[in-house]
């Protein structure tokens, strides 16, 4: 592979942005590139993303420069955007449904809905987490940041659905909305979030702590205070041990206040323990 001239990148990304309206040719455009800049000998940490998926392990900062070239394209190429999207993860190898993921997210949502609601058909299909990732947060980009009410009625519908796969995928979307969402929030994401306590696993407990944890950056009393009610009012007490293992993985000062909290719904003052 030859050393990364950034001057002839550039320049080859935007030879490869005029082809934006041109599917087929885009896509025999960005093999060349993808070719021109593989390295066989790279070690797993310097390439992309270990990926079960055809892949041409490329240093990662030759998809960053594509993507930057084109971020703005779907804008103004909307329709252009879509059918490439729709070419490029036909092509089924790793950067290239990578790259459809990425310019979907940078589509109008309105004129976007087909490509958003077959998201969790692809997320079924692939079996690489990559693609998964950037399913869940690239293709989301303009929707979280344009329409955030209407992601978190997606979110709701997949954290309702049966299954630790629905759960897990909302879980992983709605960390980065958490993020730019507010205090006046709280209650809202909350209750998104009740059926995730409810139905909570083992695959799904790492992905709770992470928007919990999120939220407590935010507000640690507000947070504390939901959680209490939550634990309180939860449906089945058996998941009550369940959330003393979830509680583990937040900060100290949260662990006593919940923790003592949790113990008193297990074992309420006055009856004998197990």
């Amino acid at each position: 592979m030859p050393s990364i001239d950034l001057t002839k990148l550039k320049q080859q990304s935007a030879e490869l942005a005029s082809l934006y309206d041109q599917p087929d040719a885009f896509l025999k455009q960005f093999k060349e590139i993808l070719e021109f800049y593989t390295n066989r000998t790279l070690r797993v940490s310097q390439v992309v993303q270990r990926s079960n998926l055809r892949t041409y392990n490329i240093p990662r900062p030759i998809l960053f420069q594509i993507e930057n070239e084109l971020e703005k394209l779907g804008d103004r190429h909307p329709e252009a955007a879509i059918k490439l999207t729709k070419t490029l993860w036909e092509a089924s190898f790793y950067e290239a449904q990578i790259l459809s993921a990425f310019i979907t997210g940078t589509i109008p949502p309105k004129l976007a809905m087909s490509l958003l609601t077959s998201i969790p058909e692809k997320l079924y299909i692939t079996k690489d987490q990559g693609v998964k990732n950037a399913l869940l947060i690239a293709s989301l980009a303009r929707l979280r940041n344009e329409h955030p009410q209407t992601l978190m009625l997606l979110i709701k519908e997949w954290l309702m659905a049966p299954g630790p796969k629905t759960q897990t995928w909302g879980l992983y979307a709605f960390l980065p909305l958490i993020q730019q969402l507010g205090f006046d929030d709280l209650p809202q994401i909350f209750e998104i979030l009740i059926p995730a306590f409810e139905m909570i696993t083992p695959n799904t407990q790492t992905d709770l702590q992470a928007c919990i944890n999120t939220m407590y950056r935010i507000s640690p009393v507000e947070t504390v205070h939901y959680l209490k009610d939550i634990f309180q009012n939860t449906k089945d007490q058996q998941v009550l041990p369940t959330y003393m293992r979830l509680i583990r993985g937040l900060p100290l000062e949260a662990q006593k206040k919940l923790g003592t909290f949790l113990k008193n719904l297990i074992n309420p003052i006055g009856e004998p323990g197990l």
